[in-house]
């Protein structure tokens, strides 16, 4: 029997994100499948003599996958759960980064992932986002509007790490 249509949406955005860490040289390490909030960290790794190790300063993220997206203007609008949304804008200075990265799938399920002799391509892309909103009344969902340039790449996850880099000596 086939996993379920969330499962593989959620491998898919996995692939992605893993593809994303590993070329732009950071770790990316996953939770266990319990549901508090955060699905995974971003860890830079920095060489000691003849290791190479995990440094402390990581960067959250939660991981979401859909086909119920659209674009709107310059923007990705996706209604994430009011519970995934407070968790990102609740977190206090001292804590680290929650970021959402959102793959956003093709409605067709056959142009998820394609593969042959010269290519693997997985569909679409992935976006981040992080709100900076107040926590929300919804009980349900809160619609977000992410920058379609928030594409989430190396570059970009780079980027990112360095504003947490620099935020967190900013506190010392």
């Amino acid at each position: 029997m086939p996993i379920t249509e969330q499962h593989t949406e959620e491998r898919l955005s996995i692939a992605h994100v893993q593809a994303i860490a590993g070329v732009a040289g950071y770790l990316a390490a996953f939770d266990p499948p319990l549901d508090y909030g955060v699905d995974g960290h971003f860890h830079p790794v920095r060489r000691i003599g003849n290791r190479f190790v995990a440094e402390g300063i990581p960067l959250d993220f939660q991981l979401k996958a859909t086909v119920n997206w659209s674009i709107s203007d310059d923007s990705i609008a996706y209604d994430l759960a009011a519970t995934a949304y407070n968790n990102i804008v609740s977190r206090s200075p001292a804590e680290t980064t929650l970021i959402l990265i959102l793959l956003c799938l093709p409605t067709d399920r056959d142009h998820w992932l394609s593969a042959n002799h010269g290519v693997t391509e997985l569909r679409n892309c992935c976006y981040w986002y992080l709100p900076d909103g107040p926590v929300t009344e919804n009980t349900s969902t809160q619609r977000v509007f992410i920058p379609r340039s928030q594409i989430f790449t190396p570059t970009a996850l780079e980027h990112l790490m360095e504003e947490e880099r620099e935020r967190r000596y900013s506190q010392i």
